[in-house]
């Protein structure tokens, strides 16, 4: 089939008409170049790769709090609160990040969870299932490819309901030639009972996950990864066995024997390992107790390195002397997969993370857009590699800073304690209060106004007035964030420049400032566009709702898949709680500290706005922090919403463990916070 004349018109009236066009017509439309791929998956909703960069948003990032005192333009390690796809994007604007990033790993959700609704209403779903989750990933590993160092590399956990498939994916990002291996990591024990709930089983329980392992050059070479070795070679050493003789003689090479000189056939160099730490002569005669004459055993001189080999029928071995440590293979079910040092529910081990970044050098930077508990980082900072770490989770984010604030020198959490290096948290596409945008500096306001909306800056006149970037072809003026933006100033700006636009115009100004309702105002057949922040760039410029990743509501939900989609600003929820001790009904129980929730109710200021049956179903959790240091939140404890309920929304927390202060986060379910600060005396005593 060709494309011709008949055919075009058939796919011009078809677009008209706003219809999807037949599959068949493809290949006529987009013919596979010479260059196609030699394996692609093909699914429905996949896009192009350069319209993924191109459309993906950026947010800025705006610094909440430091921690740790660091010189101005000096590296610091980045904690982001944020959808991870948003936050990679701008990372493409840093030249500290882009193209600089050694390492990159990542513990997705596997797309296998449920769906979750707010009474009946569909709010957010830890199972993009199929092609829904793979091209959710595949975007995200496109930017991260970006972000890659050439010598660097990205590793992938994931299992086998979609790991087949993430593969290929891979396969196209980063080329089938930059695969290192697949390794396999335990994924935990299967809890007491859990096969005798079967009488007959469907499968096999599933005992491991994988790491997709690539470069972004073929040609690049990293440092051995090694584990401790076993008990008994630690401590006597080991004969191994090599391949016959005959097949690695190498007589044309230089070297030299010691003691007797065995047959031409039998001449024996080992692998560089054996060689490392060969170096006395006399010990490993001593060791053996073997006589040299024997013709069994022999040493042998390779330039400046020894090795120590013997023949023991038809197989030639080698010494390995006693060592503490010895390579990897891609078998690493010796270490554990998950660990539980934190509360959070999907926490890699430091002993995985560890091994993984045993191929970095000190000083490297490594990113992690999936961060959950903070394991890549805490273990990055005790390697002494510079970090990332992006989560779209507040419960994430606060366990996080409390292990960083608790992180000892020795895997697993022990040994002694290790004082963090600086680091900022930052938001990006949820900011604190809208006020800042009012008290920074112009241009500062400027920037962060750009980077919003994906203004390209540009500095050029129109008749006079100075313009400031270009946002699809089109001038951007951004307005003053302390000015009046009226109908008026639309009037006198379209006598200025009307006559020299072709369509439209963009104007940037504070939500706040915007003295009028309408979206745009069209003079002479020129569209003048208000982009207000925090809210209308998605409805004008990407035609979808505002969306932000919700937060969850049980310790089941933590681990969602919803892209976000735009920015706003943190709104605080309405919290009107009591605060009191009593003594529990078990007269054998301690004393108890409680929060009791009367009133909860999120503000939502979006055009479309979710409905909910009971305002309380917008809470997601309550944090604590029993003893406020005044410095940071240092979580103690969490109740998330499902458990609250069952507790007639109260809090059960033991007195004798609470401090002078005490600060209490409420989080809805739109990441917004209410923060409080009691005093222990503000807790009176109830019978």
């Amino acid at each position: 089939m060709e494309l011709d004349e008949e055919l075009k018109q058939n796919i011009i009236g078809l677009i008209r008409q706003g219809r999807r066009i037949p599959v068949p017509y493809k290949n006529l439309l987009f013919p596979l170049g010479e260059k196609a791929q030699e394996i692609e998956l093909i699914y429905g909703i996949k896009e192009r790769k350069e319209d993924i960069l191109a459309d993906t948003m950026s947010v800025p990032f705006q610094a909440v709090k430091k921690f740790g005192t660091m010189k101005k333009g000096e590296w610091h390690n980045k904690l982001i609160f944020a959808d991870n796809i948003q936050a990679l994007k701008f990372m493409l604007k840093d030249p500290e990040i882009k193209g600089k990033v050694k390492l990159i790993y990542i513990d997705p959700p596997f797309g296998t969870g449920d769906l979750y609704d707010a009474n009946g209403v569909p709010v957010y779903s830890a199972a993009l299932q199929g092609a829904e989750f793979i091209e959710f990933f595949r975007k995200r590993l496109i930017l991260l490819n970006e972000l890659l160092a050439n010598d660097g590399s990205i590793f992938v956990r994931i299992d086998y309901h979609f790991g087949h498939y993430v593969k290929v994916i891979m396969d196209e990002i980063f080329s089938k030639n930059n695969f290192r291996n697949e390794i396999i990591v335990r994924r935990g024990q299967a809890k007491a009972g859990f096969f005798k709930q079967f009488e007959k089983i469907k499968s096999v329980a599933v005992a491991y996950d994988v790491l997709l392992w690539y470069s972004k050059s073929p040609s690049t070479r990293f440092s051995k990864i090694s584990k401790q070795a076993k008990e008994e070679h630690r401590i006597s050493g080991r004969w191994s066995n090599l391949i016959k003789a005959k097949a690695y003689a190498r007589p044309t090479m230089r070297y030299e024997i010691l003691g007797a000189r065995p047959e031409p056939a039998q001449w024996m160099w080992s692998r560089q390992r054996a060689l490392d730490a060969v170096r006395n002569y006399e010990r490993y005669l001593e060791i053996t107790k073997k006589s040299n004459e024997s013709q069994e055993e022999y040493w042998i001189r390779t330039g400046q390195k020894h090795e120590f080999v013997r023949r023991k029928g038809n197989q030639i071995q080698y010494w390995i002397p006693p060592r503490e440590t010895e390579l990897v293979d891609n078998n690493w079910l010796d270490v554990k997969g998950y660990d539980h040092i934190t509360d959070y529910p999907t926490e890699n081990s430091e002993e995985l993370l560890g091994r993984v970044l045993q191929i970095t050098e000190p000083n490297d930077l490594v990113l992690d857009c999936y961060a959950g508990s903070g394991t890549t980082g805490v273990v990055a900072e005790k390697m002494g590699r510079r970090w990332i770490m992006v989560d779209t989770g507040r419960f994430s984010i606060y366990t996080i800073i409390k292990r960083l604030h608790c992180i000892k020198t020795d895997f697993g959490n022990k040994g002694k304690l290790l004082k963090p290096k600086p680091f900022v948290l930052y938001n990006a596409g949820l900011y604190e209060d809208h006020g800042f945008i009012l008290n920074i500096e112009k241009d500062q306001y400027k920037q962060f106004a750009m980077d919003l909306f994906q203004v390209e800056p540009k500095q050029f006149e129109i008749n006079g007035l100075e313009m400031d970037g270009v946002l699809f072809s089109c001038p951007v003026k951004v307005f003053s964030q302390k000015g009046y933006l009226t109908e008026e100033f639309i009037d006198e700006l379209h006598e200025t420049v009307g006559d020299q636009l072709k369509g439209r115009m963009f104007i940037i100004s504070p939500a706040s400032r915007v003295y009028f309702l309408q979206d745009y105002i069209e003079k002479d057949g020129v569209r003048y566009y208000v982009l207000r922040i925090p809210y209308s760039v998605i409805d004008e410029l990407h035609k979808r709702a505002f969306k932000r990743p919700m937060q969850p509501t049980s310790s089941a939900e933590i681990n969602q898949l919803v892209e976000q989609v735009g920015f706003d600003f943190i709104h605080p929820p309405v919290v009107k709680a009591v605060y009191f001790r009593r003594k529990p009904k078990d007269r054998l129980a301690e004393q108890e500290l409680c929060i009791e929730i009367k009133e909860f109710k999120a503000v939502q200021r979006s055009k479309e706005p979710i409905e909910l049956k009971d305002p309380k179903d917008a809470l997601s959790m309550v944090l604590v922090d029993r003893d406020y240091n005044g410095e940071y939140f240092n979580m103690t404890d969490f109740f998330f919403r499902k458990e609250l309920e069952k507790e007639d929304w109260k809090t059960r927390i033991p007195d004798q463990s609470i401090g002078k202060r005490i600060m209490i986060i409420y989080l809805d379910i739109f990441g917004n916070e209410r923060v409080e600060v009691r005093e222990s005396e503000d807790f009176k005593q109830r019978s």
